[in-house]
This record gives C-alpha cells, sequence and structure tokens, in this order.
C-alpha cells in the first residue's frame, strides 16, 4: 500500500471526528412540541447560539443529565426562556423560569427522519405566543357591571 493511499481516508476521519464534535443527532420523545416535532422524529443538532424561533436543546434545570427540547421564545447575552409548542404537554419556562444561555447545548437545524416529514423546522403554529407578557385579559367587563359607574 502506497502511503499516499491513507491521506484520504485519515482526512475522512478528521473531518467526521471534527463534525461530530459540532453535530450530533437526537430522537424526540414526548409531545411537548407537536405538532412541530412529534415522537420518534430525528433531528440534525449543531452546536450554535440561539436565537428567538429556534428549536434548541437544553439541560432540564430539574435533572442535568437529560435534555429539554424546547423553542426560543426570548434570549439575551445571559438567559433564555424556552417554552413548548404544546403548552397543554410542555414543562418549560412556566415551570423552571429562564436559563442561562450555557444551558442551550444544540439548536436543531434539520429534521431527517421520517422520511415523509424531512427538511427544516418551521416557525411556531400561529397560535403559539413567542412572549405571552401583557396583552389582552383573560376577560372583561362591560363598564355597565361594573358597580358605581
Amino acid at each position: 500500500m502506497r502511503p499516499g493511499a491513507l491521506v484520504w481516508p485519515l482526512l475522512a476521519l478528521l473531518a467526521w471526528a471534527l463534525a461530530r464534535r459540532r453535530l450530533d443527532v437526537v430522537e424526540v420523545r414526548g409531545r411537548s412540541m407537536a405538532p412541530t416535532l412529534l415522537p420518534g422524529d430525528r433531528l440534525l443538532v449543531a452546536r450554535l447560539p440561539p436565537r428567538v424561533g429556534d428549536v434548541v436543546l437544553a439541560a432540564d434545570p430539574r435533572a442535568p443529565e437529560r435534555e429539554l427540547i424546547k423553542r426560543v421564545a426570548s434570549a439575551d447575552d445571559r438567559r433564555v426562556v424556552l417554552r413548548g409548542d404544546n403548552a397543554a404537554a410542555s414543562t418549560d419556562a412556566r415551570t423552571f423560569g429562564s436559563l442561562p444561555v450555557d444551558a442551550v447545548r444544540w439548536r436543531a437545524i434539520g429534521l431527517y427522519w421520517p422520511a415523509s416529514r424531512i427538511g427544516r423546522l418551521g416557525a411556531p403554529p400561529p397560535a403559539l405566543k413567542l412572549l405571552d407578557e401583557g396583552g389582552e385579559p383573560a376577560c372583561t367587563f362591560p363598564d355597565a357591571l361594573i358597580a358605581g359607574q
């Protein structure tokens, strides 16, 4: 075997090792991100900083060895607020508050399985409000029903 014949396999191995530190794959478990992500969906993730609207993997503040898949509702230089697209099935910032930015380990860059759903991750469903501070009250009272008016 020629010495030069080993160069390309070694370069490929090196490229794979470098990519492996920056890229990974994960499988979704749970329904907190439905309908965007469903149990069994598989994602390609990268070590990239979080941006508002992105789907990310972050350390669960209740059990740091566990990862959560959530959407970034807001972010600044130090903190992120994570929310699930399916509020009824999600434990997120409404339960544990904001997290330090370094708790976000990965950003999802694409869905690669099942084949029928391959592609980029979409925007949050229209019903999801990324920031629900303020806004309209839960109910209103007509002026005529308020005592003393």
